[in-house]
């Protein structure tokens, strides 16, 4: 074999530590944004005089907008 094929899967293995912290924290990130804006819009239609039913029940929708696995799913289903 030649020498760049013995270490390729070692390069690899190098490099995955680094990519699953950068991956964790922007996900980390993502969510914090995400529960600020969702807090956001709850604050903002409860102040505009929106009754609190109908406000958790668009809460809820715009929570579930912006979830990763949604997003994912939307995507993947797209590229077929």
């Amino acid at each position: 074999m030649s020498d760049r094929g013995d270490r390729l899967p070692v390069i690899f293995m190098e490099a995955l530590p680094v990519l699953a912290a950068r991956f964790g924290w922007g996900f980390f990130r993502y969510q914090a944004r995400r529960k600020r804006g969702v807090r956001a819009f709850r604050r903002t239609l409860l102040e505009s005089g929106m009754p609190r039913d109908q406000a958790e029940t668009l809460v809820q929708a715009y929570h579930d907008a912006g979830s990763v696995r949604r997003l994912l799913g939307t995507g993947l289903r797209r590229l077929r």
